[in-house]
Formats: C-alpha cells, sequence, structure tokens
C-alpha cells in the first residue's frame, strides 16, 4: 500500500493489492482443539493437489507412546490423485498422555509404477513432500484446582528457612497433579512475566480490562525509578497498554463516561470513569493519551459532585466494597479524590478541594474498616497528615498480626492457623494494599514504620495467585500499586541470595539470585507430589519464593450461593453420527445471603468436538440479564448483570463439529465475578453416549 498527500487532495491511499501464495501439493488436518483423557476422536487428513497431473501419494502418522490408534495397519496409506483433487484420511485416535499431544502426518508423492487414471504418477522435480504437526490439548477429567503459596524470605546474613507441604485431597483424578516452585529477586517480576495474564477470568468488560492496563503502569513506573527498566521490557509494556486504551474507549459514553458495557449501560458509571481516569492520565507518561479523554471524564465527573462536595453514585456500581452500607458516598468521594491527586491534581482544584471537605466531616465518625483504609490513603496523598495518622492509628487496633505478618480483615473472626494455602477474601487484600499505601505516602519513614510496611507486604506477598495477580481485579489492581511503592522504597541494587529446596527424598535444587537476574523467573519442576519440601535462604536481601500446586478433582458439591442445575433435550440418537447438534437449558439463580449477586459469570465448558451453534452469542444477548458473550475454543463465557432469587432460564445449541467417540462429561460453572469463592459447578453429558 502507498500514501500521497498534496494541498489540493489532501490524503491519498492507493487501492490494496492483494497476492496469495500456496504449495501445488500439500497436507491440511481436522482435529478437537481438546478432548478429556479416555475419548476417542477422529484425526481427518486432507490431501490436496493442485498439480497439473495425477499423482500416487503415500501419507503416514507418526507413530507415539502419547496416542493409540485403533489398528496398527491405520498408521499407513496411499492412493492416486488427480488434478485439483482432495482426499481425506481419518484415524481413530485415543489420547493416552496429559497435556499437549503433538500429531504428525507426513505425504509424500510417491515415484511408482502403478497406475494413476491409466498413466503413470507424475512426480515433481521440488514439493514432493509435506509434513504438519499439529496439537492436541489432553485434560484430565475433572475440574482444575490451582493454589500458591507465595514467601518473602529475607535471609540478612542468616538463614530464612520455611516448610512447604503439597498434600492432595482423596478425590484427585489420579496423575493430574503437578507442582514447581519459582524464585525471583524482584517482587514485582511474576507479575513482569505475565503482564497480559495476571487474573486468570474473563476480561470483556470496561472494569475487567483495566485490571490488563493499571498494574503495567505501576510496574513501568517502578523499573524506571530503580533503573531496570529495558528497552525490550517497555516495548513490550507499552504494546499491552496501546491496546488496552484503544479497547477502554469501546466502553466510553458520548457524555465523557465510561461504564462496563458501553453504551448499552445507559448511564456511565462514577466509580469507574474515575478509575479509567486516573489511570489514562498515569499511563501519558508512557504512550500518547487523547486529553480530550480526561477532560471530558472529568467534566464528566465534577457534574456529579454534590453540594457537600461528596459524589454521587451513578450507573451500576460493580465495585463489592463499595456497595451495601452506610459509608457508600463516603468510599466513593475518597476513592475519586483519591484519583484526582494521583493525576497530580492539587487540594487547590475545586474537585479534590469539596471532596476533601466531604471526607472530613466523616473521618472521625466512620467505622468500617475499608472506608477507613482508602481514607487514610487519601489524606496521605492529600498532605493531611492529622487525620491520616488518626485514621492509622483506629486502623492499628484492628491489625491482625501472625509472625511477622500485617493484614486487616473485615471478617477477624477468620483463624489465625487457616492453611497456608487458604484464600482471603478479594477485599481483604485491597483494603490491606490502601493501609500500606498510606504508610508509604509519608515522606522519610522511620525504621519502625518501615518494618510495619514489610509486614503488610509479607502478608500481600502470601496472597497472589501463580501469575502474579490476587483473586480479582480491583485487589489486584490496588496491591500491585502498593508492592511496585513498597518496591520502589525498599530497592537496594546489590542484593545476592542463595535460595536451596530440599526434600526428604534427596531432591535438592540450588537457586542463585542476584543483580543481574533479579527479574529473571526461575522455575523447578517438583517431582514428588504428595510431599514435603523446605526453602532455605541465605545472603543478604531477599527472595520472592512461590509454590504451585495444581490438579484435578471430581465437580464439588454446589455451596449455597448459587443454585445451578442444566437439561439437555433428548436428542435422536439414531440419527448421523455426525454432525450432531445438542439444546441445553441452563437454570440459575442466587440463593446466598445478599438480595442479589454482583456480576456473575456462567463458563460453559464444551463437550470435547463440541461448539456453539453460529449466531449463539447473538442469541444469548437477547436473553434477561445478558450483558456480553464470549466464546473461546472450547469454553463460552455469558456476562450477567446480576442474578437474583429469580430463577433465570439460558437455552442454546452446540454442534459437533469433529466426531469425538467415549464422550466425558463436561462442566458448566456460575460465580460471583468479585467473589469468586461463591459458585456452583454441575456436570453435563451427551445423553447418546
Amino acid at each position: 500500500m502507498t500514501f500521497c498527500t498534496s494541498h489540493s487532495s489532501g490524503f491519498g491511499l492507493s487501492p490494496t493489492v492483494g497476492l496469495t501464495a500456496f504449495k501445488p501439493f500439500f497436507v491440511d488436518l481436522t482435529l478437537p482443539y481438546s478432548v478429556v483423557r479416555g475419548e476417542s476422536f477422529r484425526l481427518a487428513a486432507t490431501i490436496f493437489n493442485y498439480l497439473k497431473d495425477c499423482i500416487r501419494v503415500q501419507t503416514n502418522l507418526a507413530n507415539s507412546e502419547e496416542y493409540q490408534v485403533e489398528s496398527q495397519t491405520d498408521f499407513e496409506a496411499s492412493s492416486c490423485l488427480c488434478a485439483d483433487e482432495a482426499k481425506t484420511y481419518h484415524w481413530n485416535i485415543t489420547a493416552i498422555k496429559l497435556g499437549h499431544v503433538n500429531l504428525t502426518i507426513s505425504t509424500k508423492i510417491l515415484d511408482s509404477n502403478e497406475l494413476c487414471r491409466g498413466q503413470k504418477g507424475f512426480v515433481p522435480e521440488k514439493g514432493r513432500s509435506d509434513t504438519l504437526i499439529k496439537p492436541v490439548l489432553v485434560k484430565p477429567e475433572g475440574v482444575l484446582v490451582e493454589k500458591s503459596h507465595s514467601s518473602l524470605l529475607c535471609p540478612k546474613g542468616k538463614v530464612a528457612a520455611e516448610s512447604v507441604s503439597l498434600e492432595l485431597p482423596v478425590d484427585v483424578v489420579p496423575d493430574s497433579s503437578k507442582a514447581y516452585v519459582a524464585v525471583l529477586g524482584d517482587i514485582m517480576g511474576t507479575a513482569l512475566k505475565n503482564l497480559d495474564n495476571l487474573v486468570q477470568m474473563p476480561s470483556g468488560c470496561g472494569e475487567q480490562n483495566m485490571v490488563l492496563f493499571a498494574p503495567i503502569i505501576y510496574v513501568l513506573q517502578y523499573l524506571e525509578k530503580s533503573g531496570l527498566l529495558t528497552e525490550e521490557i517497555r516495548s513490550r509494556a507499552v504494546g499491552f497498554l496501546k491496546l488496552g486504551y484503544q479497547k477502554e474507549l469501546t466502553y466510553k459514553h458520548s457524555n465523557g463516561s465510561y461504564s462496563a458495557f458501553g453504551e448499552q449501560d445507559g448511564d456511565g458509571n462514577t466509580w469507574l470513569t474515575a478509575f479509567v481516569t486516573k489511570c489514562f492520565g498515569q499511563a501519558q507518561e508512557f504512550i500518547f493519551i487523547d486529553d480530550k479523554n480526561i477532560q471530558d471524564a472529568l467534566q464528566w465527573m465534577a457534574g456529579n459532585q454534590l453540594p457537600s462536595g461528596c459524589y454521587a453514585n451513578v450507573g451500576k456500581l460493580f465495585h463489592t466494597a463499595m456497595k451495601g452500607g452506610v459509608d457508600d458516598e463516603i468510599s466513593l468521594t475518597a476513592y475519586i479524590t483519591a484519583a484526582l491527586l494521583e493525576m497530580k491534581k492539587t487540594i487547590d482544584d475545586p474537585m479534590v478541594s469539596q471532596g476533601l471537605q466531604c471526607l472530613k466531616n466523616s473521618a472521625s465518625s466512620t467505622t468500617n474498616l475499608y472506608t477507613q483504609a482508602l481514607l487514610a490513603y487519601t489524606f496521605s496523598l492529600a498532605g493531611e497528615m492529622d487525620v491520616r495518622n488518626m485514621l492509622l492509628e483506629q486502623l492499628d487496633h484492628q491489625a491482625i498480626i501472625s509472625g511477622e505478618s500485617i493484614h486487616w480483615s473485615q471478617k477477624p473472626t477468620r483463624s489465625l492457623d487457616a492453611s497456608p494455602w487458604s484464600q482471603p477474601e478479594a477485599v481483604d487484600v485491597e483494603l490491606t494494599a490502601y493501609v500500606l499505601l498510606a504508610f508509604l505516602s509519608k515522606a522519610n519513614l522511620t525504621q519502625k514504620e518501615m518494618a510495619k510496611a514489610t509486614g503488610t507486604v509479607a502478608w500481600l506477598a502470601k496472597q497472589r495467585n501463580a501469575y502474579g495477580g490476587f483473586s480479582s481485579t480491583q485487589d489486584t489492581v490496588v496491591a500491585l500499586q502498593a508492592l511496585a511503592k513498597y518496591a520502589t522504597t525498599a530497592y537496594a541494587p546489590s542484593e545476592e541470595v542463595r535460595l536451596a529446596i530440599k526434600s526428604p527424598e534427596n531432591f535438592q535444587h540450588t537457586f542463585n539470585v542476584q543483580a543481574a537476574n533479579r527479574l529473571v523467573f526461575q522455575q523447578e519442576t517438583l517431582p514428588s507430589v504428595p510431599g514435603v519440601y523446605t526453602l532455605e535462604a541465605t545472603g543478604q536481601g531477599c527472595v520472592y519464593v512461590q509454590t504451585v500446586l495444581r490438579y484435578n478433582i471430581l465437580p464439588p458439591k454446589n455451596v449455597e450461593t448459587f443454585s445451578l442445575s442444566v437439561e439437555m433435550e433428548k436428542a435422536r440418537c439414531d440419527q448421523p453420527t455426525s454432525p450432531r447438534s445438542l439444546i441445553l437449558t441452563i437454570y440459575t439463580s442466587y440463593v446466598g445471603s445478599r438480595s442479589s449477586s454482583n456480576m456473575a459469570i456462567v463458563e460453559v465448558k464444551m463437550l470435547s468436538g463440541f461448539s456453539p451453534k453460529k449466531g449463539t452469542n447473538q442469541l444469548l444477548l437477547q436473553q434477561p440479564l445478558v450483558k456480553k458473550v464470549e466464546s473461546g475454543p472450547d469454553t463460552l463465557n455469558i456476562y450477567l448483570e446480576e442474578l437474583s432469587k429469580k430463577t433465570q432460564t439460558y437455552t442454546f445449541t452446540i454442534s459437533q463439529s469433529v466426531l469425538v467417540t467415549n464422550l466425558k462429561p463436561a462442566t458448566i460453572k456460575v460465580y460471583d465475578y468479585y467473589l469468586p469463592d461463591e459458585q456452583a459447578t454441575v456436570q453435563y453429558s451427551d445423553p447418546c453416549e
């Protein structure tokens, strides 16, 4: 494509010209994206001949211990193929090994005396063979459970040790367990490695998209201030920021506000607009952000500031911690005021000064821990240290101290002896992160204050998932912001630590962490699960160690928060085996302690070889409460605005695209996006199996 400019005609583009190149003789494979161990599927290899002559071809499926073929004679086939013809060969495959299994098909043109349509087959000088390798994902039965145990070990010249016990439940699926240990010299290293994958949840709305955007800013700010930012890291991170920025603009309203699903929501959302505006302002340091997008949002927010200085909650508020209490208006105003201050607005700005006045009127009377933590951070940013210190003193009395770790919880009755693998509620992570931000926003921390901050970091570090994020969106955003600020404050360039991991079965591996490799993700597979391993760190400084355990179990019984069931329309099982269609009807409602859930996701795993019928997304979008539908290779995600006590019904069709026999059940799960532990799971099967 070429372009030109001129004073008279402006800007012009030439028409695009396409060139299609292909081989005259090649093979293509048709196979499912994934199967469950024990299922059999039909592998189809289609040979295409675009030569002008007939050829005799031989096609071979490579033998492997990772799968079984129905009979050994099926490995190889040959036939005659004339001009512009295609021929398909089939093999019935049963996968044995879990994970990605490669299927290798080789086809070649034979120099044979056998005749093709009365003449000897043509043999070209070049391009006589073609080999294609395609993987199929072989999954274990049941549902995946992933647990992570994280530690911040700081030997400081002595040995810092910790024991990690890998235990499996009695109902674990055989051969599905695996574990590894990862070591980094930087607490931000795991997040840096997984910038586009911090939370293992769908990200198809305006708030969820920002979890892929905001943490990148904090990681970049930290790396830049510590002198660790390389051109390679900057290029990768900036690419993600640009994508996130463009995607977020699709959720913008014409009045400058933002909401979870854009214009289809009717109203913009005050909280989300503040979140987006803050991030856009901070991202201007790294990418181009049209200032109009920021000014439009600020103008809209100013129009929703009440005479009291507080902000009105406009639109659907998805943020769990800001719902359902008398402090709603205060926490929302604190969040917006903090966002403005993070954008370098001063206390002389009318939106900031009026917001602070609203907050001062309530700062001493609020008893909600989350609101107190958010207020402490906001007043820290504003330089109102007397109010900040008063709030932190109140929070000090509510701190939960266990060993060297410190945190805060809305439900402090939880046992201090809880398993190191157990996860807190997302709001407790966010609450604790705000307290840490309030600590760190003071200049010149004393040794005692730094020790308290380090104890808070030790607790936050233990709550992270295997990808560097946390359990949901806002806890990930705020906690990574706090950890990045701590890492900047506590950064020491010359640290060197040696970490040894040992087991009673004579397994031992040593990691060396120093300045040159502090951001390198070092990983080692743990050979025995279940098993007990000891971590021993020596040297100076700190290392971040994470042990990750994964296994499958059969779907657990429903917890009492959602009702979920599925019906399969009785199919005519005597109809042709493929392609077949199955009609699913899902019934679900919220049965928990509140009047309704937050935004809920219905996650439908496909039966192997099946996929949603064309037009399913559009059909579901017409059904009640459905805000968005996303289809993946083997999953359909249905975003629901909320679920109440009223049962909702969703019906759609899945069609068989690849023949798979001996089908195993698939799962349907419904869960609260912001409280992911509130969920229910059921299985469904092909009624003809």
